[in-house]
């Protein structure tokens, strides 16, 4: 589900909703120096949120299942995917595209 760019729908979702919800997400260092991602979201924002992280989620898992073969299994762990999810949308919301399976 590719967005136009400067369209008000981000995956399918309004993207004031999704500019929202993110008031409501921070993130903290965590112990290894990796981010923790944190978020209470009410319930009259949560759902155009988590509809739209599934439908990314979903994009990469098609992705996904095109990169597996006999030597190569499943190239992300579902967790994995869910955090690269997050992200995609994050820059789908500033308009900035991400590639499925591209790193960058």
């Amino acid at each position: 589900m590719a967005d136009e760019p400067d369209s008000d729908l981000v995956a399918g979702e309004r993207r004031a909703d999704l500019v929202r919800a993110l008031t409501y997400v921070s993130t903290e260092s965590g112990p290894d120096g990796e981010y923790i991602v944190n978020g209470d979201l009410p319930p009259e924002v949560a759902p155009p949120f988590i509809r739209a992280i599934m439908r990314v989620e979903a994009e990469l898992l098609l992705h996904d299942a095109e990169l597996v073969t006999m030597e190569n299994e499943e190239p992300r762990d579902p967790e994995q995917r869910r955090v690269d999810a997050f992200v995609a949308l994050l820059l789908r919301i500033d308009d900035r595209q991400w590639i499925p399976g591209y790193p960058g």
